[in-house]
């Protein structure tokens, strides 16, 4: 069943919460404003609600904190977009367990820019699913949505507490669990994907975490020519993406 968290994106602060507002192909839930908050921006937003007929509830300060979980950043401003396509990661395997997919999953990638690209990248591109730890990974947030031009609301994001536990899933139902590394293991143009795959894409400096890599199957690196040592790992993911999609 989808977890309550993955059927809602919150997104907070004056600014975004008013830039979401003005995108009409966006599906609001509801807004919420501390009672206290009087700026023109303010105002904005409440001429925005009223215009779209979205719903808005006025609470004390520390209540929209409690829906935002940032109380530093949100500026007493909160909004709930509807994900349809979000969906909890072990609940999409179990669903879709005889389906021959092909995912990408985040390990440890902290910058909310690399998200956005990825998340963009492999959606257009044709990438069954995301999996989005929540847990050492970027939030889905303002500057998140930015990166990947909107894309995030009509992909397939699959959310998870942490990654281990959805890769030993995975396993469990035939998944061939590919790490992407700099140098060592299969090239990734040679190498024949099993039906079922998955490919990690690690943090930006550390790459793929140790226990990660205690779950992967193979290696697979992607050559360099000019001496560059490397790629940007939302570049490298676009590369797995498009390789993927060039096989379909």
């Amino acid at each position: 069943m989808k977890h309550p968290r993955d059927q809602f994106l919150t997104i907070y602060g004056r600014k975004p919460v008013l830039e979401i507002l003005q995108d009409e192909k966006l599906n609001i839930a509801k807004v919420f404003i501390a009672k206290k908050a009087k700026a023109d921006i303010i105002k904005n937003i409440l001429a925005a609600c009223e215009r779209r007929g979205i719903e808005v509830l006025r609470m004390d300060a520390a209540q929209v904190s409690r829906m935002s979980k940032h109380p530093k950043q949100d500026q007493g401003v909160a909004a709930d977009i509807h994900t349809p396509q979000m969906d909890d990661a072990l609940h999409f395997l179990e669903e879709h367990q005889s389906e021959k997919l092909q995912l990408i999953a985040l390990d440890g990638i902290t910058t909310p820019a690399n998200v956005g690209m990825i998340i963009r990248s492999c959606t257009a591109l044709g990438i069954d699913g995301i999996i989005l730890p929540r847990k050492g990974c970027a939030k889905l947030n303002a500057l998140v949505i930015k990166a990947s031009a909107g894309v995030v609301f009509k992909s397939k994001i699959l959310k998870c507490e942490r990654l281990s536990p959805v890769l030993k899933k995975a396993q469990q139902l035939g998944f061939a669990i590919y790490g992407l590394s700099g140098e060592k293991g299969s090239n990734i143009y040679t190498e024949n994907f099993a039906p079922q795959s998955l490919f990690v894409m690690g943090n930006e400096t550390a790459g793929v975490s140790p226990q990660t890599e205690a779950l992967t199957n193979q290696h697979l690196f992607i050559p360099m020519a000019n001496g560059v040592e490397s790629l940007n790992v939302a570049c490298a993911a676009t590369v797995v993406a498009s390789e993927i999609m060039r096989r379909k």
